[in-house]
């Protein structure tokens, strides 16, 4: 008879993890705290949050809910107490897989709250109402670039390539984007602008790091501050003295019948711009392709371990091109889609999201699912930290922007779970 025991390895890593996840319990169980206490206790009894749910567009959906007057202590607390139930049952139970989805709800439940605390009677504004639909087809529109970033960083870090060239792919696209769209009137032709111009910067990058073996990070950042400047010599040299290739087209929306009327859920998913559901298409796609196909297999054996890839016949070289490549598009798509919903291009108006969608792509695991999630939740802190000067509200809208670097910092850390890159991402790799 023979016995095995478990490697103290296996036993250490588990109750690492474990005991990860009862930090992301404790953090959850915080964050209800402070709601309660704060949000709800800190208002008076008598204050009142009335939101109401009208779309934007009133045409667009014709099943209306009313007004909502909620008592702004006792929701704060009831959100307070539900999360801190959520975060007892994580250090209690100890689940192996949803983890970081309870965090990201979390997350949004916490924003969620700071509305209702900020939009109260009593409060530092008091405004007729919250539009809370507003506030959700504006955080999706930011949303929406964020995931094309992340799937770009998916594609390149997949393969074993480090994009930080996200941002300056964003800027990119954005620009071509912007001139297209103005002097041909199709978003079509613009995001194909956009889509070659974000690939070439993949190109570009895949280029020097493949074939010269150069700092991919060096590269990413070259490149971010090479289109910074372009495009602000472009701004101030062709599209200032010719407004006419910087019209600021925005792009229409294409409601879906029946659906585009459900209340809440329509406008915002429902009733969007055609680079709305190329998002959604692109991470079905991007997902199923990675996990699902023989191409996905040896992108993520290329990633981990090229030489071993490399012995099985596979080419590592064109697959980190072509990834790369392609990355570069979805980012440079992504650029114009930003350009489609907020119009008029301007130097330095992507404000960073190129990173942020960095972020989200590690906060995701590598993942397009968990990238979608981090996306959701980093969109809607940012959207926020844009626009919550209308609310008065006594907090610095930096330290909400924050927000997302915040999370990432935790999670690279390890401080609310392990996240591991693929093996070989960022190293170069050496032919025999």
């Amino acid at each position: 008879m023979t016995i095995t025991a478990a490697p103290e390895a296996v036993v250490s890593a588990v109750r690492h993890k474990t005991g990860r996840t009862r930090v992301i319990g404790t953090l959850i169980g915080a964050i209800g705290l402070f709601i309660a206490i704060v949000f709800g206790f800190g208002s008076l009894s008598k204050a009142r949050t009335s939101v109401t749910f009208q779309p934007v567009n009133l045409s667009a959906a014709t099943w209306h809910i009313g007004t909502l007057t909620v008592p702004t202590q006792v929701t704060c607390v009831v959100l307070g107490v539900i999360l801190l139930a959520l975060g007892t049952e994580v250090v209690v139970r100890r689940p192996l897989r949803g983890v970081m989805v309870r965090f990201g709800f979390a997350g949004v439940v916490f924003l969620f709250a700071l509305i209702l605390w900020a939009g109260r009677t009593f409060g530092p504004s008091q405004p007729l109402f919250i539009n809370f639909t507003a506030i959700l087809i504006g955080s999706a529109g930011v949303a929406m670039v964020l995931v094309y970033g992340t799937l770009s960083g998916v594609m390149c870090e997949r393969s074993g390539v480090v994009n930080i060239a996200i941002e300056g792919q964003f800027i990119g696209g954005a620009l071509v984007g912007t001139v297209l769209a103005s002097t041909t009137h199709s978003f079509f032709i613009a995001a194909a602008g956009g889509a070659v111009i974000g690939g070439g910067l993949g190109w570009i990058l895949a280029f020097l790091a493949l074939r010269y073996m150069s700092d991919q990070i060096i590269v990413g950042v070259v490149l971010v501050t090479m289109m910074s400047g372009l495009s602000s010599y472009l701004n101030l040299q062709v599209l200032s003295p010719y407004p006419q290739y910087n019209l600021g087209n925005l792009a229409p929306n294409l409601p879906i019948p029946v659906l585009s009327k459900i209340p809440i859920l329509g406008p915002v998913f429902f009733n969007q711009t055609g680079f709305f559901y190329l998002m959604m298409l692109l991470v079905a796609t991007v997902s199923f392709g990675l996990f699902k196909t023989r191409w996905g297999l040896r992108v993520r054996a290329v990633g981990e371990h090229p030489q071993a890839a490399s012995s099985v016949g596979i080419n590592v070289i064109r697959v980190r091109y072509i990834n790369v490549v392609l990355g570069g598009a979805i980012a440079g798509v992504g650029g114009v889609a930003f350009m489609s919903v907020q119009g008029q291009f301007q130097p330095g108006y992507t404000s960073g999201l190129g990173y942020v969608a960095l972020a989200g792509m590690i906060f995701g695991r590598w993942r397009p699912s968990g990238a979608v999630v981090a996306s959701v939740l980093f969109g809607i802190s940012v959207y926020l930290a844009q626009n919550l000067q209308t609310y008065q509200i006594p907090v610095s809208t930096e330290i909400l922007g924050m927000f997302p670097y915040l999370i990432t910092i935790a999670v690279v850390s390890g401080l609310i779970g392990r996240v591991r890159p693929p093996a070989a991402d960022g190293l170069p790799y050496h032919r025999d």
